[in-house]
């Protein structure tokens, strides 16, 4: 290979597509870097990078002339970085290949009040002696649910239960009764009376029900 041929870049494109718009945070980022060559192309590897940055901005000195002044800079610090090959030496002639990838990045904070984290990955064509082909897009992540399958805004109600203490303002609970949740105490049963008139016998004088038509004690008909 020619040295001025070294300094060329290579006739290809690489782009990656995601599997998901986003993903939650531990969920790995799965994908496909997709590769297009208008060339031969003898690649050493194919791989992705993973890059996690706080970027923010810091308040520096510069010299404007022959004065010194303050001026606002936007810097870069690389939180996390992980390579993963996804091939080994391949050949590539004119037309479209993909290469699925799966790659975990852990969730990170800003460490400064004014940072904000970028999620990055990069697919890399990599060719001795030549410049790298390489495309890039960011990864969003969203917070982990904390109650699957529940709508937002809505945790589950609980009345008092049984056999505990009752929260101040509340009747105590029937321990003998469980009320379903959400719905306070159970209401008590209800309990019929009923009025029983007692008549002495005109026989033997003892008390028996009115309804009777004979007494329980003699046995006289009323």
């Amino acid at each position: 290979m020619s040295f001025f041929k070294k300094l060329l870049p290579m006739k290809a494109k690489v782009w990656l597509s995601l599997d998901k718009p986003s993903f939650a945070e531990g969920e790995p980022v799965v994908g496909k870097v997709n590769i297009d060559s208008n060339e031969y192309i003898q690649a050493n590897e194919v791989r992705v990078e993973a890059r996690v940055y706080e970027a923010y901005t810091e308040t520096v000195w510069v010299n404007v002339g022959n004065q010194r002044v303050r001026q606002n800079q936007q810097r870069k610090n690389t939180l996390f970085s992980h390579d993963q090959r996804v091939s080994g030496p391949t050949d590539f002639g004119s037309g479209s290949r993909s290469f699925p990838f799966s790659v975990a990045i852990p969730a990170h904070r800003p460490t400064r009040g004014d940072g904000r984290i970028e999620n990055s990955i990069k697919g890399v064509v990599a060719v001795k002696g030549r410049p790298d082909v390489t495309g890039e897009t960011h990864v969003g992540f969203a917070p982990p649910t904390a109650y699957p399958g529940m709508m937002p805004g809505f945790a589950p109600a609980y009345g008092p239960q049984p056999g505990y203490p009752s929260a101040p303002g509340y009747p105590q609970m029937n321990p003998g009764y469980g009320g379903a949740p959400g719905y306070g105490p159970p209401m008590a049963p209800q309990v019929v009376t009923r009025e029983v008139v007692k008549v002495r016998c005109k026989y033997c004088n003892n008390l028996m029900d009115m309804a009777n038509n004979a007494c329980p004690n003699c046995g006289a008909h009323q």
